[in-house]
């Protein structure tokens, strides 16, 4: 399925719909919009739709933590080549993404040490229980 490149915002189906365009929530602003696109012959439009949000959300949802990081000039090079083909929106979306895929190819990784730092979480609250029931007395 190919989306089409020339996507309209219809600011008035938007307010319509949704009322006010923007939003203020605490220091953000949020924008509700409406995207048409022309779908395949025979493609159902809910369908299509429900597939596109589902995708969205598997790859940006949870992405509201920022985490400074340093690069070498290759990999911003590489990094910027790709947000200027537009394959990213930014350089914090392709870096997102390759962090995530970077993740998912250690995966073995993370399941064999998972329950070790699980265990070490568990024993940090355990001891810091301890110490404030003995300032207590």
């Amino acid at each position: 399925m190919e989306l089409d490149e020339n996507i309209d915002i219809d600011e008035e189906a938007v307010e319509e719909c949704c009322g006010d365009i923007e939003e203020q929530e605490g220091d953000k602003k949020k924008m509700k919009c409406v995207i048409k696109m022309r779908c395949p012959e025979g493609e159902d439009a809910e369908k299509i739709k429900e597939k596109v949000l589902m995708r969205l959300d598997k790859e940006l949802g949870g992405r509201s933590n920022v985490v400074m990081t340093r690069l070498n000039d290759d990999d911003l090079k590489q990094i910027d080549a790709l947000v200027e083909v537009e394959a990213f929106n930014s350089r914090s979306e392709a870096a997102a993404f390759f962090i995530r895929e970077g993740m998912k190819a250690r995966d073995d990784l993370f399941h064999k040490i998972m329950p070790t730092v699980d265990k070490i979480r568990e024993l940090k609250e355990q001891a810091k229980k301890s110490l404030s029931e003995g300032e207590a007395k």
